[in-house]
Parts: C-alpha cells; structure tokens; sequence
C-alpha cells in the first residue's frame, strides 16, 4: 500500500475490509447498549449514530490491537464502542456550543428536535459509554477511560475562553487541541495496545502515535473550517470564525498581519479572509506543522513490527493532513 497512489476512497473501502468483521462487532456492541424500551429515546440515538462517519477511533484500537497481537478480542471491541459513545456526546455538545446546524450532511440533535434534548442525549451517552468499559472489568481501562475524559472536557472548557483578541498564544492552542483531540485518540491507541497485552513501552509508543495524530488531525480540521464549504465538510463552514475562535492557521496569519487588517471585512467574510496573503502564508504553515506531527507519529510506529495493521495506521497518519472532509 502506498499513499501516493491511493485515494482516500480507496483507503476507506481497503479499511472497511481490512477490519469488516471487527467493526461489525464494535457497531453490534453500540447497538445492543443504546436499546431501550423508549421509542423517543431510540428515535435519538438513531439520529445521532449516522453523525459516525469515519469510526477513526474504533479504527485506531482495532488496528493497534491487531498490530501487536494479531487479532482484536471482545474487550476491543467494547472498549471501541465506549470510546465512540464519548466521540459521539462531545459532537452532540459541541454543535450545541456552536449552534450548527449540520453534521455530516445530516440535521444536528437540537435543530431537529431542541437544546435540552442535545444536552441530555450528550449525558446520556457519557453514562452509557462508562457502563460498557466498567463490564469489561478491566479498571485501569476505566480509569484511563475516565481520565482522558476529563482532559477532553477541560480542553473544550479552554475552548471556550479563546477569542479573536490578540491574547490567545500557540501554546494556549496546543494545550487545547491534545486536550480536546488528541486525547481520545491517544486513548483509542493505548487501549488497542492494553487488550493486545502490549508491554509498556509499545503502550507508551501507541500512545504518542494517537495524541500526535489527533493533534494534526485537529490541525487539518481547523484549515478545512476556514478554507472548505459546508457541501465539501457535511458541517457548517466556518463555525471557528463565527464562534470567536482563533485557530492555528490565524494564529500564524497573526503573526505577519494584524488582527485589524485581517477582519476589516469582519470575521464572517472567510473567501476574502483566504484571499489575504497573511492567511494563505497562515494556512500553508499550519499544514506543515500538521504534516510534521504526522511524520513523528509515524516514527512512533518503528517500534513495532511491520505488518497490514501498521501499514493501516501509518496511512490513516498520512491522509490526515491530505483528506478534504
């Protein structure tokens, strides 16, 4: 497999493949714990779990699970579901936050129906996703569960307090997309590597692959927000802007302008924002940092022999920073 002659079709089709039976597993272990006797309550969980789309973080424990051990077990498999619960109540959240209006291509949860429906559904899924890792009886996974958790909300509490000011720093951006991105995928991996009985060092390794490649993968999402429409993303174009937020390829934009030169036709107008030289210099310069965590996070998989599961991640790594949505 070689990135440079595949398409991210392609690799989605050869991925889908690769884990069919494993992902089948996973979405059976979702379904089975999202049952219940209430038709409105299904009517929701039904409507939020066509929000899944590419399942990377089920991906990344299966494969990483696989990598060391050849083979994913029951555990993974539920392990990747209550990872995907979690994925799935902070988007529900956050497009309350953002008060968007799609996801992938689809009505979000308080458009279709309202807020306190979005914001209970979220807490729903929360609780059943800690339900489902704690009857793994596996409590470091709990534990581990529980605290990237925590990291993952704190990162969108910090979110929050960043605005189009002049006062937020690269180190504040960081710090807020390996909370709120990085960890969960840094989490999916460790995981993977602790059903696989993994030993500390290859659990150390395919934690820093997940949290590097989380990391680019917010990078990538954050120039696709400024620069892609909401018929490319199947969400709303330009959330970041119309919210407040300063991301990294207006962060570096920052740098070579002003603020006040950059928005003088106010944050809303993003095609004559992408037109201005600063944040085409911003966009290109944030890819290449993105880029750069990638080529580390793939370093971090030589400590583990070659095999289909690596040449997977390694690709996923790849198409990161290259994908369009």
């Amino acid at each position: 497999m070689n990135a440079s002659t595949l398409s991210a079709s392609d690799l989605k089709k050869q991925l889908l493949e690769h884990l069919q039976g494993d992902l089948q597993a996973v979405n059976e272990v979702m379904r089975r714990k999202l049952e219940t006797r209430s038709s409105f309550v299904s009517d929701v969980t039904q409507h939020v779990s066509r929000f899944q789309g590419k399942q990377i973080r089920p991906m990344l424990l299966l494969l990483t699970s696989r990598m060391i051990s050849g083979r994913a077990d029951r555990n993974a498999a539920m392990l990747a579901a209550s990872v995907e619960m979690i994925h799935l109540a902070t988007l529900v959240h956050d497009d309350v936050i953002d008060e968007a209006e799609t996801r992938r291509h689809v009505t979000t949860v308080h458009r279709r129906w309202n807020t306190e429906t979005s914001v209970l559904l979220g807490d729903y899924l929360f609780s059943k996703s800690f339900h489902l890792a704690a009857s793994t009886g596996d409590a470091e996974a709990c534990r581990l569960i529980g605290l990237a958790t925590d990291r993952t909300c704190e990162g969108e509490l910090n979110q929050s307090a960043i605005r189009v000011d002049g006062s937020t720093t690269e180190t504040d951006y960081f710090r807020i997309i390996r909370d709120k991105t990085g960890q969960l995928f840094g989490l999916s991996c460790l995981l993977g590597a602790r059903t696989a009985d993994g030993n500390t060092a290859q659990q150390k390794a395919a934690r820093r692959f997940g949290m590097r490649l989380g990391m680019a993968f917010q990078i990538a999402d954050d120039v696709l927000d400024l620069t892609q429409t909401t018929a490319e993303t199947g969400k709303d174009a330009g959330n970041d802007l119309q919210n407040g937020r300063l991301t990294l390829p207006l962060l570096r934009a920052c740098q070579l302008a002003s603020p006040e030169t950059l928005f003088r036709n106010g944050a809303n107008d993003r095609e004559s924002l992408c037109e201005v030289e600063a944040v085409q210099e911003g966009i290109r310069s944030a890819l290449e940092t993105a880029e750069d965590l990638v080529t580390k996070s793939i370093r971090d998989l030589t400590h583990f022999p070659a095999s289909a599961d690596r040449s997977f991640l390694e690709l996923i790594a790849t198409f990161a920073v290259q994908r369009r949505s």
